[in-house]
């Protein structure tokens, strides 16, 4: 489905695929792509003209990035994995060399070019074999396992379902707030709480997903928006009371995919809103910790609901005092090296850290030792207790090329990302490769295999659950990306099987137009 195929916001009801609402996407794309070129080219021209370090690497991901958004909107019919990946990487290797992060300040020119072109490298192989991989699969029938609600009963119980599941996420939330979930869980068999806690976790998604999607189409009952607002807020203040601001991010992402495809527009405004506000908490969440948090790095001052007030005043008083260059006592000498929200979203410097490991300091690869660890890791744990963590491939990384001793790995998690991790794995040039082979073949497989699925359907949950964990995933290696997955695939289909029936998913008006 091309781009000119695009006729406007999608009707919203059981017949929706996938296929419709990435057209939404293409009409984003056809002005967003030049806007995108011209700033990445504005932004490469001030670094050289102020003859910024790895101005050269830049230009490299920002080429990749075009390529990317290029190559899929002019074969794109469905899902995109392959312009989140662009956009995600221009902001995990890009935004570090454009803010010129201190962690990087001990790498030299040519490798921050050499990182650049990693990624370019990526970018362009991935896209050539997301295309092979589009001629290749053919776009799965027209048939899905719907649930049977949405059959017999249609729109009407949408708003009751959407609601139903951010409540229950909500609730959860609340329920460990209180410290109550302890023991609920401890009801179930051992092994399965991280099953029941990811089909909460999942069901939260679709519902802000689902009723987000209905409000921006202007379909959403007035109570089911009062009721949205004040249950996402709640949810996200609860979440952010762990001082853990990153644990948010799915809830925002899926509200932001549901507002996007409701409407067929961005929704500036809230992420306008979320990122102020998430900005200004990141300022003084380190007093915070440290105020908070003891040596485990676990919360060990329990802070009461009722106490929320003083509690969001007091870390709002650090960052103010942050921002107007005022210190607190209190908190001493610790926390001289600030994090911003920027800085946080760095893959860079592990890419530099392993290519100068391999290319300077000569240690060998790993030659696909992280990889290798991935079938045993899809074990459910309630059949094996004792199987290997799912940050083992981050371990070995982490050990391997000296970054943390074995001890410290069980206590401290260094994230590393799937191009570091490739190239840690099999080198210059040949990780890139590798990777994007492998990510270009997946990505063309699930767009073919999704883009006739209905939005509201078994396929349509299990979809949307990769898109989220996909997006979410620029720090994780492969072992931790690929189990989570996996976990939410199952969970989802664990949850959803018994009331699901295969159904067509032609509108009855497109059935009528074919038969004439």
């Amino acid at each position: 489905m091309s781009n000119s195929s695009y006729k406007g916001p999608v009707t919203l009801d059981r017949y929706t695929r996938i296929s419709e609402l990435g057209d939404t996407l293409h009409s984003l794309l056809n002005k967003g792509i030049p806007i995108v070129g011209i700033i990445i080219l504005l932004l490469v021209l001030k670094m050289f003209l102020q003859d910024a370090p790895g101005w050269l690497g830049l230009l490299w991901i920002g080429a990749g990035t075009c390529i990317g958004l290029l190559v899929w909107h002019s074969a794109g019919i469905g899902l995109p994995l392959l312009p989140l990946l662009a956009i995600q990487h221009f902001a995990v290797y890009g935004i570090p060399l454009i803010n010129r992060n201190e962690t990087l300040a001990d790498y030299s020119d040519t490798l921050r070019d050499r990182a650049g072109m990693e990624v370019l490298i990526l970018m362009v192989v991935c896209s050539i074999s997301w295309r092979f991989g589009m001629q290749l699969f053919r776009p799965s029938p027209p048939v899905a396992h719907t649930l049977r609600i949405f059959v017999t009963e249609g729109n009407k119980v949408l708003n009751r379902l959407g609601v139903a599941l951010i409540l229950t996420s909500a609730g959860y939330e609340l329920l460990n707030t209180l410290h109550l979930t302890s023991a609920v869980l401890s009801l179930f068999p051992a092994g399965t709480q991280s099953i029941v806690v990811a089909i909460i976790g999942a069901a939260g998604m679709s519902g802000y997903f689902l009723v987000s999607m209905f409000i921006a189409s202007g379909e959403a009952h007035r109570n089911t928006r009062t009721i949205f607002g004040v249950v996402l807020v709640s949810h996200l203040i609860l979440m952010t009371a762990s001082i853990l601001l990153s644990s948010v991010i799915n809830i925002i992402g899926a509200v932001t995919l549901g507002l996007f495809w409701g409407s067929g527009r961005m929704p500036k405004m809230f992420l306008l809103i979320c990122a102020i506000t998430l900005s200004f908490l990141n300022i003084g969440k380190f007093e915070m910790r440290e105020r908070y948090w003891g040596a485990s790095g676990q919360v060990t001052t329990n802070v009461s609901i009722a106490k929320f007030p003083a509690y969001y005043w007091e870390w709002a008083g650090y960052s103010t005092n942050k921002i107007f260059g005022q210190t607190d006592d209190y908190v001493g000498k610790k926390n001289d090296n600030r994090q911003t929200m920027l800085s946080r979203m760095d893959n860079m410097q592990n890419l530099l850290y392993v290519s100068n490991k391999v290319t300077v300091e000569k240690t060998p690869v790993l030659g696909g030792e992280t990889y290798s660890l991935i079938p045993p890791l899809l074990i459910p744990r309630i059949l094996w207790p004792d199987k290997p963590r799912a940050h083992e491939g981050q371990a070995l990384l982490n050990v391997h090329y000296g970054r943390q001793s074995q001890a410290d790995t069980f206590t401290t998690y260094v994230a590393w990302g799937l191009l570091p991790e490739a190239y840690g794995n099999f080198g210059p040039i040949w990780g890139a490769v590798i990777l994007g082979v492998t990510l270009g073949i997946i990505f063309a497989w699930i767009e073919n295999a999704t883009a006739a699925k209905p939005l509201l359907s078994l396929e349509g949950m299990v979809t949307f659950s990769l898109l989220i964990g996909f997006a979410a995933s620029f720090e994780m290696v492969s072992s931790v990306l690929v189990t989570s997955l996996f976990q939410s695939i199952v969970t989802i289909s664990m949850a959803c099987i018994p009331f699901v029936q295969s159904t067509s998913v032609i509108r009855p008006e497109e059935s009528e137009a074919e038969s004439e």
